[in-house]
């Protein structure tokens, strides 16, 4: 009968052990989950300001050879989709007319052309051991000609 007893408590001593060591396994398990998927909310988050920015420099380069634009009404395009700036209205995710440089090259010539690039814009991080980190996203560059007229 001792030997019974001694048997059931040495396996429930054993359950209490490896119940321990399953909470710490998945701990551990949860930690790296969530780590890589606020890095995969990042990546996303990255790629999205990159990805508008770029169809937003493209619309305005698209309407520049069209219309002809000075180089003001272009920063205009690509800051606020319109030739004129609003009153108290903040940049396309957050730029500012410092960000946006635009190049007329060839003028009156057949090879006259646009060049709009936009650098220096900053993204914010959400993973908390990045939080509150800018980084520097990719300079965009768009040359188009323009057309006659």
């Amino acid at each position: 009968m001792w030997g019974f007893m001694r048997l059931r408590n040495v396996s429930t001593e054993r359950r209490r052990r490896q119940r321990g060591s399953a909470m710490l396994e998945g701990g551990l398990t949860l930690i790296v989950f969530v780590s890589l998927f606020l890095g995969a909310i990042d990546l996303a988050q990255i790629l999205l300001v990159h990805q508008a920015l770029g169809e937003r420099v493209r619309f305005a380069a698209r309407a520049t050879a069209v219309n002809c634009c000075n180089s003001d009404t272009v920063k205009n395009l690509v800051l606020y989709a319109r030739t004129t700036r609003p009153d108290d209205t903040p940049g396309y995710y957050g730029l500012n007319s410092n960000n946006i440089a635009v190049t007329f090259s060839d003028q009156n010539t057949p090879d006259q052309r646009v060049t709009i690039r936009v650098s220096g814009y900053t993204y914010k991080s959400f993973t908390p051991m990045l939080s509150g980190i800018s980084g520097n996203g990719i300079p965009i560059q768009v040359t188009i000609p323009l057309e006659q007229p």
